[in-house]
């Protein structure tokens, strides 16, 4: 009498098969931290810059709608330690400065990592390119009158702890503003020079 053949199973992975595809994805994630990091950090600093564009726009309204003044500031920490951040006021009464008769429209910290810094590595105040003088010395202001035209044309400078510079630049006194890039020898708009932005 013969012997039944065996009955085998549903066939499975063996343990090298598993080992191997397990190194495989190990090495492709190991080549792919670097990059995922990189992507990471540029959409802090240009997260930012957007959101900053964004508050642009939204004090020009907020002038047009209150008829008065409206004020975008970046506030540098007070003590070492504390986060920067900016704000956007409307100046009810037409002093440049936020006090009690005044309305905090919109205002974000910078995340970790981000800073207002230029690329001559000027800080806080000194980084601010241009824009209309603070009565109380300090960062210059963006000042959107009740028309929607701005005061005075300037940019607020944005860094990363890679070594990127980014400014968001009022570029006409209708109030318009951009993104730009420090490409190494000046600030460019994505494409302005016939190449897209590099990143360090």
């Amino acid at each position: 009498m013969k012997n039944p053949a065996p009955v085998r199973g549903p066939r499975g992975f063996t343990l090298i098969e598993l080992l191997v595809v397990m190194s495989l994805m190990l090495v492709l994630i190991t080549l792919g931290i670097p990059s995922l990091m990189t992507a990471i950090h540029q959409a802090k600093v240009v997260g930012i810059a957007r959101e900053m564009k964004t508050m642009m726009v939204l004090a020009q309204l907020q002038a047009k709608k209150s008829s008065a003044p409206a004020v975008v500031q970046i506030v540098p920490p007070a003590v070492p330690g504390d986060k920067s951040s900016v704000r956007l006021f409307v100046d009810a009464d037409n002093n440049q400065r936020l006090n009690g008769t005044e309305t905090v429209v919109a205002s974000f910290f910078l995340p970790n990592g981000v800073a207002f810094e230029d690329s001559d590595g000027k800080l806080d105040k000194a980084s601010v390119a241009d824009l209309t003088t603070d009565p109380d010395g300090g960062p210059s202001l963006a000042i959107f009158q009740s028309d929607g035209t701005v005061s005075d044309l300037g940019a607020f400078r944005l860094a990363d702890q890679d070594g990127n510079f980014l400014e968001v630049r009022v570029t006409s006194l209708a109030g318009k503003a951009e993104i730009r890039k420090w490409d190494g020898a000046a600030y460019v708009r994505q494409g302005g020079n016939g190449k897209a932005w590099t990143w360090n």
